[in-house]
């Protein structure tokens, strides 16, 4: 089922300062009751995005753009903001933490960049158990049980 960017679960605009990340977290955390192995990584991966456009602002009062869609088969999240907050930072890569939770934690990211606008995003496949694999409560367990 593809995307439809146009229609987000969220969209909402944060200034950059030290409480965006927090309500970054919050916000993202409302909109979907995944299984909390996901809902953690959606909200750290959230966070830090947040965060690092935080830390490269250099004003007060600029201001990102936070959304996010959540159908049944993927989480995609994306923050836009001007282009000097998002972009590469000029220190080597390999040392960003946010990057390397990205390599981690997503199953696909990128920065695009235009302008002066920039949008880091990232996906997360939602991975559904197959009723076959899926144990009846209990069976195994009154099994053992059962054997002396």
């Amino acid at each position: 089922m593809p995307i439809d960017l146009l229609r987000p679960d969220l969209a909402m605009s944060l200034t950059l300062d030290p409480y965006a990340p927090r309500a970054a977290r919050y916000h993202v955390a409302q909109v979907d009751r995944p299984s909390p192995d996901l809902r953690d990584a959606v909200v750290l991966l959230t966070s830090e995005l947040v965060t690092r456009a935080v830390q490269h602002a250099n004003s007060t009062g600029a201001t990102m753009q936070l959304r996010a869609w959540m159908p049944a088969d993927v989480v995609r999240v994306e923050l836009r903001a001007p282009r000097q907050h998002l972009g590469r930072s000029s220190d080597d890569d390999a040392r960003d933490y946010s990057l390397l939770l990205l390599d981690e934690l997503a199953d696909r990211w990128s920065l695009d960049e235009a302008g002066q606008s920039a949008c880091m995003w990232f996906e997360i496949d939602r991975h559904q158990r197959a009723p076959s694999q899926a144990e009846p409560d209990g069976d195994r367990r009154e099994e053992s049980l059962a054997s002396p």
